[in-house]
């Protein structure tokens, strides 16, 4: 049975987060060129959907070279459970959203606001 390995880089969205570390949208665009042309990783995630004005230009930016490049399908957003802020400040560019949710109990009862079905908790 042969196998497929798939690699998905999020250097471009994690160097928004690392502490000092922020790539310029000139800087972004010319990593996911090398990424996916070059190096031929089959997904890239660009950016966290509302971290800033800089990462939306990106997105803009790397969705027009990937849309010219028929590789659109492989950038990729982080977007989050907020009511659907974040896949709309993503679909005004990207095409691929990776949604991160959040599943311990604290955070569903505290910063979601949400109940937790007694089965899920073992009752």
């Amino acid at each position: 049975m042969k196998r497929k390995l798939e690699i998905m880089d999020t250097t471009l969205r994690d160097g928004e987060q690392t502490s000092g570390v922020s790539f310029s949208v000139s800087e972004k665009l010319t990593l996911a060129k090398l990424l996916v042309e070059e190096l031929k990783v089959d997904r890239i995630e660009v950016a966290s959907a509302r971290v800033s004005d800089g990462e939306l230009e990106a997105v803009k930016q790397i969705s027009k070279w990937a849309s010219e490049e028929n590789c659109i399908d492989k950038v990729e957003v982080l977007t989050f459970v907020d009511g659907g802020v974040s896949i709309e400040w993503m679909k005004k560019e990207a095409k691929v959203q990776n949604l991160l949710t959040k599943g311990s109990l604290n955070h569903l009862t505290h910063q979601l606001k949400k109940n937790t079905p007694r089965t899920l908790l073992g009752y």
